[in-house]
């Protein structure tokens, strides 16, 4: 069994034993998804490093297999309202960017759900777009028009997406060594600068350092297929994911 499909299983198993256990809170879930995701042996779904709160967002992916995987969410209707509130303004949020709405009214949208808007909120907007992606739900052209469509609706986040950019590259590269579609140096420079382009937001190119930790993480590379295809590791320059 490959990386992806131990961590959906582990989401799985997670959102079966909080339904079952009629303990319908955010901390419960919380506990659920970094039980089975160790049980399971994976990392949670992130960047090179590993916040404090790396399972708070990862109810993020557990509301996606409720919904979009396992289609429980109107069966259990009491337990998404209860436990994934937060996540379910971050897919209004989606829907809004993914329609052909004016930027204004994407912003109207945006700022009606969340008044106080923080540099938190925007990241995992992303990372909510970012893990429909990386579980098969949304294809690539997805994501760069939500990352474009969001930096023209919150310029003054414009930072925050920059940074949020450079984990969908590394998860989009690391796609493509473990696919097999990168397999030497000179492949990984040239669709680094192509994804880099393709979403439109500048200085957003993450190092190779930065790529190589994402893909360990991810999709559990083998070290001998990264050493082929990266050189020396280079400075700490990208935050999280």
């Amino acid at each position: 069994m490959n990386t992806k499909r131990k961590r959906v299983k582990a989401y799985v198993d997670a959102i079966s034993e909080l339904i079952l256990s009629k303990d319908w809170s955010r901390e419960k879930a919380v506990e659920l998804v970094k039980r089975n995701l160790e049980s399971t042996g994976v990392e949670p779904f992130r960047g090179a490093s590993k916040p404090e709160d790396i399972y708070d967002k990862e109810l993020i992916s557990l509301f996606i297999v409720g919904t979009r995987g396992l289609g429980i969410n109107k069966e259990f209707e009491g337990v998404f309202k209860e436990v994934f509130s937060k996540e379910m303004k971050y897919e209004a949020v989606i829907k809004a960017l993914e329609s052909d709405q004016p930027v204004e009214q994407v912003r109207t949208t945006i700022k009606s759900l969340f008044p106080e808007l923080s540099e938190n909120d925007v990241a995992r907007i992303l990372r909510f777009a970012v893990t429909l992606y990386y579980l098969d739900f949304k294809p690539y052209d997805f994501v760069t028009k939500v990352i474009r469509r969001l930096n023209e609706a919150l310029p003054e986040y414009s930072e925050t997406i920059r940074r949020f950019t450079r984990f969908f590259i590394a998860i989009k590269l690391a796609e493509e060594i473990f696919t097999g579609n990168i397999k030497t140096k000179v492949d990984k420079e040239i669709r680094k600068q192509v994804i880099s382009l393709e979403t439109g937001i500048e200085r957003s190119t993450p190092s190779d350092d930065y790529v190589r930790k994402v893909a360990q993480v991810a999709y559990e590379i083998p070290e001998q297929v990264l050493r082929g295809i990266f050189t020396q590791k280079e400075g700490k320059r990208d935050s999280r994911g």
